[in-house]
């Protein structure tokens, strides 16, 4: 009797796990038809009380083993070889980073560690406006330039403010390399990837990596522009890691559960979040969740793990914005606390939302400029400040777009004008050509 009951434990834990997996599935497919007409994809990985499933949508099938670019989640990995050395007595979190590296332009050697970890330096931004333009431009004398040379101006009043800033990590990888006398990346995988068995992730992007999952940027495959020394030499420790949500899964397990990177006392100094909810490369989130997501030309990614209950959620796409974002958010925050699906989308919004299309003038909160809702490939496009996204309805008279969370509603008193709200922000928008 003991034997056939045991039988039928194990048998309801597997069907419950299928049942489990086939559920988020469910949730993420109806987001596929307009992931796929971004030309992207989307994975998401999902730790609830120890079970773990995986869930896609979109074009590529991606899963568990996809590789991807982290970008800024790679700074908490920064913040922890930092903390390591802190440890060891090597380095103060107090120290000034002049004490290590020698004087470098526009930037003040008395500035602490600490305010470079919490983003509070005042530093100019080395990565800044011309991001898209140095990854296309594939200039090996660009990549074998000294970046340090060209870090922009502080700006005093910032100082001591929470500002983010890529400069901050960028300098905290070299004083890294200056006080072990070895490259961050070695750095990495010795005292990171290792030892959290974290057998496919690398220290930056290479085109050669096996399972990459292939870059996006505005629709178009961008494979052949990847260059390693983009990732290695200009995002480097502030955005350079490879990996899959396999392994980041075994990075948060590793790191909250089994204390094999840090000790107790350090990972109370990482997570202590200031008024920014911002503690030593991770953020807070709500209900006790925390992370750090990024965003690279081709990739995007977001992670929410919570210490307490240690439930995490993953999410990746192919492209620098996660399409739906916000959506598969709510989604999957509801999902892992085991809340119905009860989102649906309408499947005829270019008939049903064909009045609406034209462009429109947004005059309001002392901004002007044009915005304009096209049809293409059978799908409505909100277009605005040189972005085009896709919109979707899922309540009527309203137009959706999950990733920048902008709702669009129709007015039937007044056929020329549109509700606009955005992030709280209502306003009306004006039909100007039909």
């Amino acid at each position: 009797m003991k034997f056939h009951r045991s039988i039928f434990i194990f048998l309801f834990s597997i069907t419950s796990t299928i049942i489990y997996a086939q559920s988020l599935q469910l949730q993420l497919d109806k987001y596929t038809p307009y992931i796929k007409e971004l030309n992207q994809g989307v994975a998401v990985l999902v730790q609830r009380n120890g079970k773990t499933t995986v869930a896609n949508a979109g074009k590529y099938n991606f899963n568990n083993h996809t590789i991807f670019n982290i970008g800024s989640a790679t700074k908490k990995m920064t913040a922890i070889l930092l903390l390591q050395e802190v440890e060891k007595g090597t380095i103060k979190l107090s120290d000034s980073i002049g004490t290590y590296l020698q004087p470098i332009k526009n930037v003040d050697g008395s500035l602490t560690i600490e305010t470079l970890l919490r983003h509070r330096s005042g530093l100019g931004e080395i990565v800044g406006e011309n991001f898209e333009k140095d990854f296309y431009a594939k200039n090996d004398s660009f990549y074998n330039s000294n970046f340090l040379n060209k870090i922009p101006k502080n700006n005093p009043k910032k100082i001591g403010k929470y500002d983010y800033c890529n400069t901050n990590y960028i300098l905290l990888g070299h004083l890294l390399e200056k006080v072990n006398d070895k490259s961050y990346f070695n750095l990495l995988q010795e005292r990171i990837f290792t030892p959290c068995n974290m057998t496919n992730t690398y220290p930056y992007v290479s085109k050669k990596l096996k399972n990459l999952a292939k870059p996006i940027h505005k629709k178009e495959d961008i494979t052949s522009y990847l260059d390693y020394r983009f990732f290695a030499n200009y995002a480097y420790a502030a955005g350079s890691v490879a990996s899959n949500l396999n392994n980041m899964s075994k990075f948060y397990n590793h790191l909250f559960q089994k204390g094999t990177l840090i000790s107790e006392k350090s990972l109370q100094k990482f997570t202590a979040f200031d008024d920014a909810n911002y503690g030593l490369g991770i953020m807070k989130f709500k209900d006790g969740y925390v992370g750090h997501g990024g965003n690279n030309i081709g990739y995007s990614f977001r992670e929410y793990y919570n210490p307490k209950n240690k439930n995490l959620i993953l999410l990746f796409s192919n492209a620098r914005i996660i399409p739906f974002n916000r959506m598969l958010k709510n989604e999957l925050f509801n999902f892992i606390d085991g809340k119905t699906d009860t989102i649906s989308f309408n499947k005829n919004v270019t008939s049903d939302f064909k009045n609406v299309l034209g462009k429109y003038l947004f005059n309001s909160h002392g901004m002007k400029m044009t915005m304009e809702i096209k049809e293409e490939n059978n799908h409505l496009y909100f277009l605005a400040q040189g972005a085009q996204v896709i919109l979707i309805s899922k309540e009527k008279n309203k137009l959706y777009n999950g990733s920048f969370g902008v709702e669009l509603e129709v007015n039937p008193e007044k056929p020329q004008e549109l509700i606009f709200r955005q992030n709280g922000l209502e306003t009306t928008i004006k039909l100007i050509k039909s």
